[in-house]
């Protein structure tokens, strides 16, 4: 996939994987991995920016004898910048789909 292109859906994808509960990095990192091909280089960076922003907030969570990982959650910021991301996709997505199959119909 595009390198320019995968960022820009990067953060709306990241965004909404943890609006659907709390995630740690590896969480994301295994979800966005295949689909996406994104990797831990790409993750932090972009974890860091968004909490640095006020969009996400982040807890130490441990589990069994594993050092304690950081679990992030969308803030109130956060949720507003998903739904504006999901309201500019939609509308990218139907104006690219409209031009697409126009194309079609002249073939």
């Amino acid at each position: 996939m595009d390198a320019q292109f995968k960022k820009g859906v990067l953060e709306l994808c990241l965004l909404q994987l943890i609006a659907e509960g709390p995630k740690t990095p590896f969480d994301l990192l295994e979800a966005l991995a295949e689909p996406i091909g994104v990797n831990v280089n790409t993750i932090y960076p972009l974890l860091r920016r968004l909490e640095s922003e006020g969009r996400l907030t982040h807890q130490k969570h441990r589990e069994g004898p594993h050092p304690p990982r950081k679990q992030f959650t969308l803030t109130e910021a956060g949720e507003e910048r998903l739904l504006y991301l999901k309201d500019m996709w939609r509308r990218l997505s139907d104006a690219v789909e409209q031009l697409l199959g126009g194309h079609e119909d002249e073939g």
